[in-house]
């Protein structure tokens, strides 16, 4: 028993100087690591770049709008047989008819399309996507009495470089696309 306490006595004498070491980091070290950090959180920046991932997003946003947009006007084609700006027994027709002629040549921006408070009317869009005006004027609509397509042109570069961005602003295959100029459209049907 009198080995075990020699040995006690030398481990804790041991161990309190090690607690009388000084604690902490240096101020140099402190500075090394903050350095460090930095040039990680920069790399990392720079490998994500979120320019382009706001611009992916809103891109997203736009798609999600413009399918939204031609599901709706294939259902009302289906409940009337005709679409909106066709549709002689439109009850909210003031202005939307008028624009049969833009829509039918491939040159109707949707901005503030009456067309669009007539499929929140018949139910077909809730009344929340008159309040993306923003999303909705990126949007082209293309169509004829029984057909319709809506594009728009990404931001991004990673979209407008996506093998189905292939589409003129009229709606017709481009050869040149995709390419980084911007002229391309994403288009659905």
């Amino acid at each position: 028993m009198h080995i075990i306490n020699i040995y006690m006595k030398g481990f804790i004498k041991t161990l309190k100087k090690l607690f009388k070491q000084k604690k902490g980091f240096t101020l140099i070290e402190l500075l090394v690591v903050i350095g460090i950090l930095g040039i990680l959180a920069a790399a990392l920046v720079a490998t994500i770049d979120p320019f382009e991932q706001l611009n992916k997003a809103q891109d997203a946003n736009v798609k999600n709008t413009l399918v939204e947009l031609v599901d709706a006007n294939i259902r009302y084609y289906t409940t009337h047989q005709a679409l909106p700006w066709n549709d002689s027994a439109n009850v909210n027709a003031t202005g939307c008819t008028a624009l049969a002629a833009g829509i039918s040549a491939g040159t109707s921006a949707l901005g503030a399309m009456p067309c669009i408070r007539t499929l929140v009317a018949d139910s077909e869009l809730k009344d929340s996507v008159t309040t993306v005006g923003n999303i909705l004027k990126q949007i082209v609509l293309v169509g004829t009495s029984t057909d319709v397509t809506a594009c728009f042109k990404p931001v991004s570069k990673a979209d407008r470089n996506a093998s189905d961005v292939t589409w003129s602003a009229s709606a017709s295959t481009d050869n040149t696309c995709p390419n980084q100029t911007g002229t391309c459209y994403w288009c659905s049907r």
